[in-house]
């Protein structure tokens, strides 16, 4: 019986609402909802979306660092809340700390990661862009850059990395501001 009197009640306050205008409604709305809509229909209320904390991909060298000229060099594009470059993590923290090249060198890889959200990172991809004419429908994340190929979306950086290292691509990686050659020890 007492489910029936809310309902009724909800009815009535609803009718009212629509009778006072709509232009009232938008003002109202929010409190008839929290006062009778939930109470009667619980199922109703909204669940307030999971909080996820940001990306932080993990560099294990830091913009600006010396590169020798014996290191691959691989520098990885992301955002902070990019579900696909969150995707990549496992991808990007596994690469090995140095392969062996075709030549039988032993080549350290070096992984820049540089945040597109930060500003002065910004304006590094926004010139590599530029200078390399990345089409604009590729110029999102996750993108990787090693040796002269720009690998954009997770199924070529995933396809071909591995490749493009193994190969010593990232001996020819172009240096973005702020990142110099030395000569190998």
């Amino acid at each position: 019986m007492k489910k029936g009197l809310k309902i009724l009640c909800a009815a009535a306050v609803l009718i009212l609402v629509f009778l006072a205008g709509w232009s009232l409604m938008p003002k109202v709305w929010p409190g008839i909802k929290e006062a009778v809509v939930y109470p009667v229909f619980p199922q109703m209320k909204p669940t307030p979306a999971p909080t996820q904390e940001p990306y932080l991909s993990k560099s294990d060298t830091a913009f600006g660092d010396p590169i020798s000229e014996s290191d691959s060099l691989v520098y990885y594009f992301y955002k902070d809340y990019c579900p696909w470059c969150r995707q990549l993590e496992p991808l990007t923290s596994g690469l090995p700390k140095q392969i062996t090249l075709p030549d039988g060198r032993v080549s350290r890889v070096k992984l820049v990661c540089l945040n597109k959200v930060e500003d002065r990172f910004l304006r590094i991809i926004t010139d590599y862009y530029e200078e390399h004419g990345v089409p604009e429908e590729e110029q999102y994340v996750p993108a990787i850059v090693i040796g002269g190929r720009y690998l954009f979306a997770g199924d070529k950086i995933i396809g071909q990395l591995m490749d493009a290292l193994t190969l010593g691509e990232g001996l020819d990686t172009p240096l973005l501001d702020g990142n110099r050659r030395t000569a190998a020890k």
